[in-house]
């Protein structure tokens, strides 16, 4: 199962959103965090198919306008300036077509 997550980014020069998958709920933020941005998990999409999940990313990734952030990480190309959250749930809503469970605003830190 995986999982398709919206998180803002920011430190003290920028701010910005990504858009991704991950099987492991956490884990994958924390390796952002260690480029020296905080993360808060916007809306994450949980217990999908992974094939639902690739599709979904890649729908989603081509609707916003990508962003370059300062500092590189991995998946740093699937980044994006402005995203309308309400715009963005009405799309996963859309693509889905299912009920599934989720995570909505939850500031990550370190254990």
């Amino acid at each position: 199962m995986s999982n398709v997550y919206l998180i803002k980014l920011s430190n003290e020069k920028e701010s910005f959103y990504k858009i991704g998958v991950t099987v492991h709920k956490y884990c994958r933020f924390y390796e952002i965090m260690k480029s020296g941005y905080s993360v808060e998990i916007v809306y994450m999409a949980m217990k999908l198919e992974f094939y639902d999940a690739q599709n979904l990313e890649s729908y989603l990734q081509r609707i916003y306008e990508s962003y370059r952030p300062k500092i590189k990480f991995g998946g740093y190309t699937e980044c994006f300036k402005h995203i309308d959250i309400e715009n963005y749930k009405e799309k996963l809503n859309g693509f889905l077509k299912q009920n599934y469970s989720y995570i909505e605003n939850l500031k990550i830190t370190w254990r």
